[in-house]
């Protein structure tokens, strides 16, 4: 019989990307969600149309991952796409008051032309060259508030969204700790590995004052030629505490080797 334990510690994962091997990793996970489905078809028959034969087929593997913070990665494995580093222009807000010369100094320099709204609410664009807007004074006068809006050139990292691509399939791997109910000791590392997934690319992004915005992503696990979709792996701790991980010639045939878990693979 095999050794029961108590999990309530939350998954951290690992996915490492098939296509060019990058790690996605996160260790302040808020929820990790392993769920399998499958198809029940019953055979009837008799006095009473009675259960007499269930068909089981279509074994699904699909779940969700929480995360604490805000990851661009999530979003490039939902999008199919890379993070790029590209030159783009934003928008820039000010609140801005008109000097006694009848001019306002705006924190970077725009693109174009920049537009101003005044206390009663009326807007102009004024042409602006360099950080200085000198504002007409039948506009606005000396004292007065002005929300000022304009673009900027800015570095910044990219994830793009595209019609036509989607995401990539990825190794993926969740690992979370068996606690001793006798001890409430670690008595093991359990490691739920999937070979093949594909995230979903269904995103829901939600801006709420006060609240903390932890992105979702979803996953379906998808089977080898053999039907393998996955395994659980438990991995016993030693008594100081360690892992039982071989790094010499034992169980090898000779050859030194490490079992990396995290990474679906074998380094020699």
């Amino acid at each position: 019989m095999a050794k029961q334990t108590v999990i309530h510690e939350v998954g951290k994962i690992t996915a490492k990307r098939l296509s060019d091997n990058k790690v996605i990793a996160s260790g302040v996970t808020q929820m990790t969600q392993f769920s399998q489905q499958v198809q029940q078809d019953f055979l009837k028959g008799g006095w009473g149309n009675r259960d007499l034969y269930v068909i089981n087929s279509s074994k699904e593997v699909s779940g969700n991952v929480r995360n604490a913070f805000f990851d661009l990665d999530f979003m490039a494995m939902q999008q199919g796409v890379k993070i790029e580093n590209e030159t783009i222009s934003v928008w820039e807000d000010e609140s801005l008051t008109v000097s006694d010369t009848g001019t306002v100094t705006l924190s970077y320099l725009p693109l174009s032309k920049v537009s101003l709204t005044n206390e009663d609410g009326d807007q102009i664009e004024v042409d602006a060259a360099s950080k200085t807007v000198t504002v007409p004074d039948t506009f606005a006068t000396k004292g007065e508030a002005l929300a000022v809006h304009y673009q900027i050139e800015v570095e910044a990292e990219t994830v793009e969204i595209n019609g036509e691509k989607f995401s990539e399939n990825y190794y993926f791997e969740i690992h979370t700790i068996e606690y001793d109910p006798k001890t409430s000791k670690i008595y093991s590392d359990l490691y739920i590995q999937l070979p093949k997934v594909n995230f979903s690319g269904e995103a829901d992004m939600s801006f709420e004052a006060g609240n903390a915005y932890t992105p979702e992503i979803g996953y379906r696990a998808l089977a080898d030629n053999n039907g393998k979709i996955g395994n659980f792996a438990r991995v016993k701790r030693k008594a100081d505490g360690t892992k039982g991980v071989v790094t010499s010639d034992e169980g090898t045939g000779g050859t030194s080797s490490t079992q990396s878990s995290d990474l679906g693979g074998t380094t020699e």
